[in-house]
């Protein structure tokens, strides 16, 4: 893990991602699944647009640009990643939006990596921030013990590699 000059720390705060994506939760009104990152963007003047990234940038999930308020996903890809990459690209909006703003040449693209995977204390906690938004507990908790993970991914509108994700995370069950 790298230390990152401006947040003065090498690694991730998770409950402040946590606590974040409660927060967005509850400030939009969302009680039971599925969460919608793309309404919950609006809501905070965010456009999402969906574009071709072309074969150069295919690992390219998305991107937020700050100077047009504006969340780019890669059109490629499958709905429920494209669904978790809002999710994402907001965490870095409301989580890092002032570090982006106030250190542009921080700023970088950065590959996909698969949930868990990634190693920047700052793509974790998006990661992390998603994955709360989009599961939260407090919806896992009514569903878990009486659905697949294939169930769980339809309603949450995710991958099966989120729920598993959540599972772990919260219950410590493997599925």
């Amino acid at each position: 893990m790298t230390w990152h000059p401006h947040l003065g720390r090498n690694v991730p705060d998770y409950g402040l991602a946590k606590a974040k994506a409660e927060e967005v939760l509850k400030d939009n009104s969302f009680s039971q699944p599925p969460v919608l990152p793309k309404e919950i963007a609006a809501n905070y003047g965010i456009t999402v647009l969906f574009a071709d990234f072309g074969q150069e940038h295919k690992e390219v999930s998305g991107f937020y640009d700050g100077k047009s308020r504006s969340i780019y996903v890669n059109g490629d890809d499958n709905p429920r990643r494209q669904t978790f990459t809002i999710a994402h690209e907001l965490g870095h909006f409301l989580l890092h939006g002032n570090l982006f703003r106030d250190h542009p040449e921080d700023y970088r693209v950065l590959l996909r990596y698969p949930i868990g995977a990634a190693k920047e204390p700052l793509e974790q906690e998006a990661n992390c921030f998603a994955a709360n938004l989009l599961v939260p507990r407090s919806f896992l908790d009514k569903y878990y013990r009486i659905a697949s993970v294939q169930e769980l991914a339809r309603l949450f509108i995710v991958s099966g590699d989120v729920i598993r994700f959540r599972l772990q995370h919260e219950y410590a069950v493997d599925a």
